[in-house]
């Protein structure tokens, strides 16, 4: 038996220290270039675990990190070329439950391709009403990959992301920019992983029946380990993770315990905000440190809708829009209409990364959102009693990666935040004679009155541009209505929106169910 198909599962255990490697990988095009880079040198194995893999799904070549690619390059052809040259062993885990399903798809178009099952095999996750959310790709044992996106075209997008482009398809996000963060990570961390994916491999071999859901068990109080380094945390459906005592829920709990211990600054960057234990620690944070400050970038509107309504009413429960020391934003993209002189387009800039810096001591970055399907509960949500049974302990299969420096190893945790701060800000965002936040709030400021022109006689600058991509949040449930709520005003004459959903997309998406994830 080779490598790729053995389902035996190292012993999972903690693995920290200075030995592991973690390079941050912003927005897509960067990610694909190191992951096909990777790929195309493995030698042994190639493990990938997705939500979901579309066999058209493309790579575009964009800027230096493509140079050594010829081409844009279609991921799954990238496989085919190794199982046809007598590569590395492939394995693909992929959901497959009534609701969300393209292992079959994918089967089948790698036997068209005449590809062998057992050169490429494709395996389903069918658990449901759970779902595999873990996004992962592991090379030669060697080296991993941590995925922000599935490998869907609509999640591509570069360091620009243009308000539009012909290369992001409108099928989920509605054609808009996506920002995303995944990890490459070398070391000892890799067994972990190679652990996590042999568990979850061998259970869908298994052939389960969907599980009836179960409440997770309370979290306790104890302590995250607080030895420096790097780990990664895992959570599943029970009996996904042997590993795992049944109902754990490992994120939810290193969140805590790191928003607990939170002193000057919690950076936060996701895809939602609606987890009713994470919003409540945060108001607890600030209570209980009188300089601690909160700065938070969201999606204004969600791919799942009901998620709007859900993270505004978090907000608004605990004041985090009105506090003084928390600034909420979101991210908009700018560019010179291309067919117009004289004409801006402006395009929400949708956020799928999920990422939290605290202090420039602690970071996590992964697939666990802040939401009850990730955070262990999906039930936990809801407000209505109906609903919080039906959905009760519904939870994902989730792998992160956190950080916990020492004193003299801050090093990676401070170029992710700093990384991310220059995209969004558009400088550093150095603390100033205010502190980190009114440097965000200055930013913000300065952005508005760029883009809204100079239409009401001010001095505001006509050019409709931004520095960087950050404007406040707006609670308001249409892109035109948010705009207009910070007071920039949208015409075909001068500013263009690019995305702008009726009532309908806003309360009820098309797609909400691949959306969800």
């Amino acid at each position: 038996m080779t490598e790729a198909t053995s389902t035996s599962a190292p012993a999972m255990l903690p693995v920290l220290g200075v030995q592991n490697r973690t390079d941050w990988l912003i927005d897509n095009a960067e990610t694909y270039a190191r992951l096909l880079q990777a790929l195309r040198g493995a030698r042994r194995s190639i493990r990938i675990a997705q939500l979901a893999f579309d066999f058209d799904c493309l790579a575009y070549a964009s800027g230096a990190a493509f140079d050594a690619l010829p081409r844009d390059v279609v991921i799954a052809e990238t496989l085919i070329a190794r199982a046809t040259a007598g590569g590395p062993g492939i394995q693909i885990l992929l959901n497959a439950s009534w609701l969300l399903n393209t292992a079959r798809s994918l089967r089948r178009a790698f036997a068209r391709r005449g590809i062998a099952s057992e050169r490429i095999q494709v395996r389903g996750f069918n658990r449901f009403p759970h779902f595999m959310h873990a996004k992962l790709v592991l090379v030669d044992s060697h080296e991993a990959f941590l995925l922000g996106s599935p490998f869907v075209n609509s999640y591509w997008d570069d360091a620009r992301h243009a308000p539009i482009d012909a290369r992001r398809p409108l099928r989920e996000l509605g054609g808009r920019p996506l920002h995303d963060v995944s990890s490459h990570l070398r070391g000892p961390v890799v067994r972990d992983l190679e652990a996590m994916f042999a568990s979850v491999w061998s259970s869908a071999g298994a052939g389960r029946a969907s599980t009836p859901a179960r409440r997770p068990r309370a979290i306790r109080s104890c302590a995250a380990p607080s030895t420096p380094g790097t780990r990664i945390v895992c959570d599943a459906p029970d009996g996904v993770l042997p590993e795992l005592a049944a109902g754990s829920t490992m994120m939810l709990r290193e969140l805590l315990d790191a928003i607990a211990s939170a002193r000057s600054f919690i950076y936060v960057e996701h895809q939602y905000l609606t987890s009713r234990p994470i919003v409540a620690a945060l108001a607890a944070a600030l209570r209980r440190e009188p300089a601690l400050e909160i700065i938070i970038v969201l999606n204004q509107n969600p791919d799942l809708t009901a998620y709007r309504g859900w993270q505004n009413e978090r907000l608004a429960e605990h004041r985090l829009l009105l506090h003084p020391r928390v600034g909420v934003f979101a991210l908009w993209s700018v560019d010179e209409h291309p067919e117009h002189a004289g004409v801006a387009r402006i395009n929400q800039l949708f956020i799928h990364s999920k990422v939290i810096v605290i202090d420039d001591r602690w970071a996590a970055v992964g697939t666990s959102n802040l939401d009850g399907v990730s955070m262990g509960d999906y039930g936990e949500d809801f407000a209505g009693s109906l609903c919080r049974r039906i959905f009760r302990g519904v939870r994902n299969v989730e792998v992160n990666v956190v950080m916990d420096a020492g004193d003299d190893d801050m090093n990676e945790i401070r170029v992710l935040r700093e990384r991310l701060w220059l995209e969004h800000v558009g400088a550093p965002a150095h603390a100033s004679g205010g502190g980190l936040l009114a440097a965000w709030f200055a930013a913000a400021r300065e952005n508005v009155r760029m883009l809204a022109g100079g239409d009401d006689g001010s001095d505001a600058t006509p050019a409709r541009r931004m520095i960087g991509h950050l404007l406040p949040y707006s609670e308001r449930a249409e892109p035109r209505e948010q705009l207009a709520d910070l007071g920039i005003r949208v015409n075909p004459h001068e500013l263009v929106l690019c995305y702008n959903p009726g009532w309908i997309e806003v309360h009820a998406a098309v797609h909400w169910i691949r959306n969800i994830f």
